[in-house]
């Protein structure tokens, strides 16, 4: 019977008999395959019962089909494929001899990879102390012919292209994974970038065949590569304590890795790691510098996208000033003035008096076209003396002073931004359209210690603020300040200590235990 064999690109048609033909590297087998990774006589192709059987001879590396190791005779079918090793064998289907086969096409994957700490040999490595971009192409300029120069900027080039049009960090991830695998030959890369902790994470993970290793990669290497802002390049990974059984390098061939930090000026974001297996050759010196010049441009690109989507997420809350200076002041995405903490700040809420009622008889588009011009001018006010906006509530505004950026004077910036905010609201109401209610607004502010930060699920976060501090500026609002008037606690008045507030009785307020004694600020 005879069929053909795809083998290292090339077509074989053999004859098969019950007692088969061999392949391998040596010479005594009746197809040659010059990997290293296969072994001299590494699979018997055969009959049985007038089918197509393969069985592995012993090898160093085994016989795989369908992602099970060949442990006895196996039939096959038109159009299979079995790995020696990692060298590709196909039973290529009659009707589609004729034409190429297209190589299997590269898959991009979930990030899952388990990471293991080990200790590596580093007599058995080449580690790179971590140059800038500029440095690494005068290096190369220097080193290298003009011809091998241009296709370096070449390759840079279309780099810097395909990040700037990457929408998202996922999609800028698998553009980079894209152009490195695609320039260095590899089976397995991947992207680990540090969380908060500075834990290295698994971000992205490509495979050349998407399920055919699963050993764990080394967190030792990623680290040192990361910490001591290295590029590591080992020769042999048989000298890894992990491979001191062999069966890893039996079963997958792998003997190369070679890991580059990512550095964006003196921060390092993370690394990206690759295998390489026999049958590739293993890595080169050259693979290493190209490894790190992609790199430093990959670290540019996810600095740059960390920036946006921290911006995007900022500009929700604050005032350009606040912004450019919380990430003036930031150095990475989960920068640390958001992190949770207790702050002296002044807390504001804003109510439109009777609006619910107001509305029963409002269309939808007047009532959100009303909503929205009266926010418009409140959240200016208060971007507008460096505070925060802490949210919507239906017709009502709740915002802060003081945080995330320390402000000495949140009192006094609360307290002006609720008169401008008074006197923004009758400007509308005397240039408000035909049919507008006019409208009059509640508002109650408090200063003292709150406890301020990131609050929410990994799938939503909201910088926000808790504790009786914004309990008691709720509750200032709502019981004492009446439409068109300004309510403050005595801890503000204390602050700013003018004689102009007006001192109310003392009150009891619900769930608040003491009695306190507010003051009304006069606007007009």
């Amino acid at each position: 019977m005879k069929i053909i064999l795809l083998v290292e690109g090339a077509r074989r048609t053999v004859e098969l008999t019950e007692e088969g033909i061999t392949v391998g590297r040596g010479d005594a087998a009746t197809v040659k395959i010059t990997s290293n990774a296969v072994s001299r006589v590494h699979a018997r192709f055969f009959l049985k019962g007038g089918q197509v059987h393969v069985q592995d001879m012993k090898s160093m590396n085994g016989t795989t089909y369908r992602d099970a190791p060949v442990l006895e005779p196996t039939p096959l079918h038109p159009g299979d494929t079995i790995l020696l090793g990692e060298v590709p064998i196909q039973w290529v289907r009659e009707e589609t001899a004729a034409a190429p086969q297209p190589a299997p096409p590269k898959a991009h994957t979930e990030a899952r990879i388990a990471l293991e700490d080990r200790a590596f040999d580093t007599s058995g490595s080449i580690m790179v102390p971590h140059a800038t971009l500029e440095d690494l192409l005068a290096r190369h300029q220097a080193d290298k012919a003009p011809a091998e120069v241009e296709a370096l900027f070449s390759r840079l080039a279309s780099m810097a292209g395909k990040l700037l049009a990457a929408a998202g960090l996922a999609e800028l991830l698998e553009s980079v994974m894209s152009l490195v695998s695609a320039q260095i030959p590899c089976q397995r890369g991947f992207i680990l970038l540090a969380d908060p902790s500075g834990d290295l994470v698994p971000e992205f993970v490509w495979e050349e065949r998407p399920g055919a290793i699963t050993t764990p990669i080394s967190r030792t290497i990623a680290r040192t590569a990361m910490t001591a802002k290295v590029t590591i390049l080992t020769t042999d990974a048989r000298v890894d304590p992990r491979f001191s059984a062999g069966e890893s390098i039996k079963i997958h061939g792998i003997s190369s890795a070679l890991c580059a930090p990512l550095i964006v000026d003196t921060q390092s974001l993370g690394v990206i790691y690759l295998e390489s297996s026999l049958n590739k050759g293993g890595f080169k010196r050259e693979d290493e510098h190209l490894l790190s010049a992609m790199a430093n441009f990959a670290a540019v690109g996810i600095q740059r996208e960390r920036e946006t989507r921290f911006r995007q997420r900022l500009e929700r809350y604050h005032s350009p000033q606040v912004v450019n200076e919380i990430l003036h002041a930031a150095q990475n995405l989960d920068a640390p003035i958001l992190q949770a903490r207790r702050c002296e700040i002044s807390v504001l809420f804003a109510d439109i008096s009777g609006f619910t009622r107001m509305s029963e008889g409002m269309e939808p588009l007047q009532l959100a076209s009303i909503l929205n011009r009266s926010f418009e001018v409140m959240t200016e006010q208060i971007f507008i003396r460096g505070g925060t906006l802490d949210k919507y509530i239906g017709d009502a505004i709740m915002a802060f002073f003081g945080a995330p950026a320390p402000d000495p004077d949140h009192a006094a910036h609360a307290v002006e931004a609720a008169r401008a905010m008074q006197q923004g609201l009758k400007a509308l109401n005397a240039d408000r359209p035909a049919g507008y209610p006019e409208l009059k607004m509640r508002i109650g502010i408090n200063s003292g210690e709150a406890f301020a930060g990131d609050i929410g699920c990994e799938k939503r976060m909201d910088y926000t603020v808790m504790g009786s501090t914004v309990n008691l500026a709720s509750r200032l609002e709502s019981a004492v300040a009446g439409p068109g008037q300004i309510a403050i606690g005595p801890r503000t008045a204390e602050i700013l200590q003018s004689k102009e507030f007006i001192p109310l009785q003392p009150v009891s307020l619900k769930n608040i235990e003491l009695e306190v004694r507010p003051f009304l600020v006069p606007w007009e």
